[in-house]
């Protein structure tokens, strides 16, 4: 495993060479358990060979990027789950990606989910049994595809800084004269018009800024006052960050014939053990 193998999978697809991986990709050319060729096609007795390995990028959590939460192996004619996208085509030479089968994902942003998948590997037909932490998939080629979740990292968000405005200046007496400081309020200096009224012809008189015990210090901006609160429709997406989505565990049609077979036994006996009411 990579240093990066905790990060969450930002992306998958399928290339027909390993050579041909995609920059920040990671082809998973080998079996996890036996380290043997993981090619997702299966070839004929006869003809050239056909190669098809998946490849994955991980990445840093960015609430702009997907993130993979979930995985799934369908018959090509099967109906697609909802929810999930299907990697149909070879991303080097756009070739049909599987045979027989569909891999299909499923994505969702960082903030809407706490967990998200951090590794895929393949094991080789003789392993069934996953390893510890990891969830079976489904098989293709005489492989078997398992996932493990992890944590999401979720980034450091802090609120923005009010910038509080510099003191006002004091007034200053000079030989019995009283000066006060001129207002040098920025917004002013926007105006189609003159901030002072000065349209009589005479001076403008300079305003002493006082200052006020809000949290703005001195009041001068055109939004002071006014109540900051969420908007109601966003209420609904707070609320989906706490949602935790249940691992639900993959049976495969043999796991499911062997967890229900039932052979019938105790019937048979009774049907011999019957008298003969003919």
């Amino acid at each position: 495993m990579d240093s990066h193998s905790d990060l969450p999978i930002t992306g998958i697809c399928v290339v027909t060479d390993p050579n041909n991986t995609p920059s920040d990709y990671t082809v998973i050319d080998r079996t996890f358990d036996k380290s043997e060729d993981a090619d997702l096609w299966k070839d004929g007795l006869f003809g050239r060979r056909t190669m098809r390995y998946l490849c994955v990028e991980r990445s840093v959590p960015d609430m702009t990027k997907d993130v993979l939460i979930d995985v799934a192996f369908i018959n090509e004619k099967d109906p697609i789950p909802p929810g999930f996208t299907v990697v149909e085509n070879t991303v080097d030479t756009r070739e049909k990606a599987l045979k027989k089968k569909l891999l299909c994902g499923r994505w969702m942003l960082p903030s809407m989910t706490n967990d998200a998948i951090t590794e895929l590997i393949f094991l080789s037909r003789s392993t069934r049994k996953p390893p510890p932490g990891y969830t079976l998939v489904g098989e293709t080629n005489n492989m078997a595809l398992c996932y493990k979740m992890g944590r999401l990292a979720k980034p450091n968000t802090q609120p923005p800084q009010v910038q509080q405005p510099p003191p006002p200046q004091q007034a200053t007496t000079v030989q019995g004269y009283t000066q006060q400081p001129f207002n040098m309020n920025p917004l002013n200096s926007n105006l189609p018009y003159p901030s002072n009224n000065s349209s009589s012809g005479g001076t403008a008189t300079p305003r002493r800024v006082e200052a006020s015990g809000s949290l703005m210090g001195t009041v001068n901006a055109p939004i002071c006052g006014v109540p900051w609160q969420l908007n109601p429709r966003f209420q609904t997406l707070a609320e989906l960050q706490r949602l935790t989505i249940p691992e639900i565990r993959y049976k495969s049609i043999m796991d499911i014939e062997r967890e229900y077979e039932y052979d019938f036994k105790m019937e048979r006996q009774a049907a011999r053990l019957e008298p003969d009411r003919r």
